[in-house]
Parts: structure tokens; C-alpha cells; sequence
């Protein structure tokens, strides 16, 4: 087995500026389907309803981004994991429990009477991140914070995926892919119906809307794209950009049948329709590992736009954006503004928050965390 590597001795990690402005874009979708401007056309409404799509391009770059940063140096040794696993956690949950926590406390503080149990039970699972496998707890605390438990649990399986894939090709990734939605379906099996249960694996369209288990494509596909990117290297981009054209063409293609297929019934149950789940699972992820791939080796204009010093430092700050902008800074703004400002102002007084959070919190938090975790200096964790 090859020797463990330190943080240190980690290859630098490679930065695509116009990636790391896709992901602010990302993260503004999200806020637009939450946050309809007032008095919207109808047709506008049906298309911003689709926009938690956002969040399959989160999953397909986070799948490019672990695998461009540790591909060919996976190491099954405690000190590898330690430098890994500790990485991760700097990344996401500092921020993530100060924000959540305050949340948390406007909801839950003080406790009703004879609720304290229970109060601190939907804590606990909301902190931990377990109440993303749970259908009726997954929007305890920052609701769209149910995205983090599918991260989480690609990050501790994306070691055993990028080995399986570097000793057996595709054959390894499929095996890897089949094993974890078969272990979905078999736990949704066993789990649903269950009440004791609070929902843990509660139905098949939790398992597909909102778990790794069953949205675990678009994480390999993003491995699969930085696979395909290492290979190239050293090749010139290309003029022509037409896997960014069709993988624009997908995804606008997957919202417009998205917009026809939503069911009636309410946003919380997620995607009931088995044609919206392939769209949302398969298809658009397609469409953005094909305009990634774009981004990457074709010269365009979205290539330009996106790489702008504007727009990496609003996907810098992104993460912070995703968290805020529904939680406790939202629940204020609503309380105020709602009856006098539109829409627009709360987006960019949520951006102007996102960067100060990011620049004075979760930045700091990332680098505080990792220096005590690996006791030497850190580097910017990049996109």
C-alpha cells in the first residue's frame, strides 16, 4: 500500500475560476425559487419553481471537486484519513452550526412545556445533519441544509469510489453506484412505514429527492468529469463551444419539462412524478457535466463572464449565501420589509451578508479549525 500522504505533501490544488462563479449562480437559483419576485407572470412562477436544480450542480462540482483534489492519492491509513476527514469538516460544519444553531434557538428556545425532550432531540439530529435521512425531519432548522447529509455522505464514501474506479475502471464506479442505491432501496424497504421510526428512509421519494442513496449519479458524474479533465491535460482549449451550447440546451430542456411535470401536491414531498425524478437525477445532471466540461476546455463568453473577479468572489462566498438566505436573517427580513421591499433588495442585502459572513466567519472558522485539526498552516480551499 503507498505510503500515507500528509496535507503537505498533497498536490497543490488546481483552481478553475470560472467553476467557483458557477457555483454563486447555483446558489442564486436557489434563492429565486424560494423568493418569487412579487407579481410575477405565471410562466415565470412555473420556471423559478425549478430552480432547486441549483442544487444538482452543487452536487455534480462537489463530485469534480473531491475527485480533481484526491484522485490517485486515496491511502486506507488513519493519518490520511485524519488529514482528509478533517478537511471536510473545516469546509462545511462550522458554519453551518453557528448559523443552524441560531435558527435552531429562535425555534426551539425556550422549550413548551414538557417539549425539552423532544426540543433537544430535533437538535441534536438537525446539528448532526442525521435529519437529512428522515422524510418528516429533513427541514428541521435551515431547511435547504438537507443537501449537506447527501454531501457529507459522499465525502465519506469518495475515498472507497475513487480507489474502486482506479483499480477497475467503470466497472468500479457502476458497482460503487449499484451498491449504494441498492443499500437505499433495501433501508427504504425495511424502514417506511414505520413511525417509531420518524420518518428515517420514510418512502421512495425521499430516498431519490433527497438522499446520496438515490441522487448518488450526479456526485459520479462529477468524478467522472475529472477523470476526463486529468486526462487532457495540456490541451489547448478549443474555440468551438459545443458542450457548452448542449449542455446549456439540456438544462434548459429538463426546466421547461420540469415546469409540465411538477405534481400538485406541496413542495415538501419533492418530485412525484417518476419522469421529474429521471430529469432531475439524470438528465440535468448530464446537462451540467457537459457545460463544466465547457467551462473547462472550450473558450466562451459564460467562460469569461463566469471567471471574472466578481464572480469569484460572490462563489467564494456562496456557501455562506446558501446557508443565510433562508434561516434567521430571512425571518427578520420578511418581518420588516416584506409589505415594502421586493424581492431584489433582499437578494442583494442577502449577498452583501453572504460576504461579510464569509470573509469575517466561515473563513476564519475553516482556518481556525484546520490549523488545530493538522497543526500547520493552511491554504485556501479553492474551487
Amino acid at each position: 500500500m503507498a505510503p500515507s500522504p500528509t496535507a503537505a505533501s498533497l498536490p497543490a490544488r488546481p483552481y478553475y475560476p470560472a467553476l467557483t462563479g458557477l457555483r454563486a449562480v447555483a446558489a442564486y437559483l436557489i434563492f429565486f425559487m424560494h423568493f418569487w419576485p412579487v407579481g410575477a407572470p405565471i410562466w415565470v412562477q412555473r420556471i423559478l419553481g425549478q430552480m432547486y436544480l441549483g442544487v444538482s450542480m452543487f452536487f455534480v462540482l462537489s463530485g469534480f471537486v473531491i475527485a480533481t483534489r484526491y484522485q490517485g492519492s486515496v491511502a486506507f491509513t488513519g493519518t490520511w484519513w485524519r488529514h482528509y476527514l478533517w478537511r471536510r469538516v473545516a469546509r462545511i460544519y462550522p458554519v453551518y452550526l453557528l448559523l443552524n444553531g441560531l435558527l435552531l434557538a429562535h425555534l426551539y428556545w425556550p422549550p413548551a412545556p414538557g417539549e425539552a425532550t423532544r426540543s433537544l432531540g430535533l437538535v441534536f439530529l438537525s446539528q448532526s445533519l442525521l435529519r437529512g435521512f428522515s422524510s418528516t425531519l429533513k427541514f428541521v432548522g435551515i431547511p435547504q441544509s438537507w443537501s449537506l447529509t447527501a454531501e457529507e455522505c459522499f465525502y465519506f464514501s469518495a475515498p472507497l469510489l475513487l480507489w474502486m474506479w482506479q483499480r477497475w475502471g467503470r466497472a468500479g464506479a457502476a458497482g460503487f453506484a449499484g451498491a449504494i442505491v441498492g443499500t437505499g432501496l433495501l433501508l427504504t424497504l425495511l424502514c417506511a412505514g414505520h413511525p417509531a421510526l420518524h420518518g428515517f428512509f420514510g418512502s421512495y421519494y425521499h430516498l431519490f429527492n433527497y438522499t446520496f442513496f438515490g441522487r448518488v449519479l450526479e456526485f459520479l458524474l462529477g468524478v467522472g468529469l475529472a477523470r476526463w479533465w486529468a486526462a487532457r491535460t495540456g490541451v489547448r482549449p478549443t474555440q468551438w463551444p459545443w458542450r457548452t451550447l448542449l449542455g446549456g440546451l439540456l438544462m434548459c430542456t429538463a426546466v421547461g419539462l420540469l415546469a409540465e411535470l411538477r405534481s400538485p401536491r406541496t413542495f415538501a414531498d419533492g418530485l412525484l412524478h417518476p419522469g421529474a425524478i429521471v430529469l432531475n437525477n439524470v438528465f440535468f445532471p448530464l446537462g451540467v457535466t457537459l457545460l463544466l466540461a465547457g467551462l473547462l476546455a472550450e473558450r466562451s463568453w459564460l467562460r469569461v463572464a463566469l471567471a471574472s473577479r466578481l464572480m469569484q468572489a460572490l462563489g467564494r462566498s456562496s456557501y455562506f449565501f446558501y446557508l443565510v438566505h433562508v434561516g434567521v436573517f430571512s425571518i427578520w427580513w420578511q418581518g420588516q420589509f416584506r409589505a415594502s421591499v421586493g424581492t431584489g433588495w433582499q437578494f442583494l442585502a442577502t449577498v452583501a451578508v453572504a460576504e461579510l459572513g464569509y470573509r469575517f466567519l466561515e473563513e476564519p472558522l475553516r482556518r481556525w479549525v484546520l490549523a488545530r485539526a493538522l497543526a500547520q498552516p493552511v491554504g485556501a480551499l479553492r474551487v
